[in-house]
């Protein structure tokens, strides 16, 4: 990888670490990172176990992975989002990996 493409993925590492701390800490996520994966340009969101593709997206649309994680492992649980409930959820679910 480029020295330029390195510099610039550790920079935006930090931007959407920043981005997220506030949002994380408001719902006590205390394991999260944004990894990046030298080859193949990967960039994954992980909270806990959960890896959710993120290459080559924006912060704010890194922020709405975290709260589709949010709402669907918090705010679903136990709860049914009805005749949709299953292909709701995929949707949201359709990066993590």
């Amino acid at each position: 990888m480029g020295e330029k493409k390195l510099e610039y993925l550790q920079s935006k590492r930090l931007e959407v670490l920043e981005a997220i701390k506030p949002i994380c800490e408001a719902f006590n996520i205390k394991d999260y990172d944004y990894e990046l994966q030298e080859t193949g340009q990967r960039e994954t969101l992980r909270i806990g176990e959960i890896r959710i593709g993120c290459s080559c997206n924006s912060t704010s649309a890194i922020i709405n992975e975290l709260i589709g994680y949010i709402f669907i492992t918090i705010w679903c649980r136990g709860r049914s989002l009805g005749a949709f409930d299953t292909q709701s959820k995929n949707i949201i679910r359709q990066y993590w990996i």
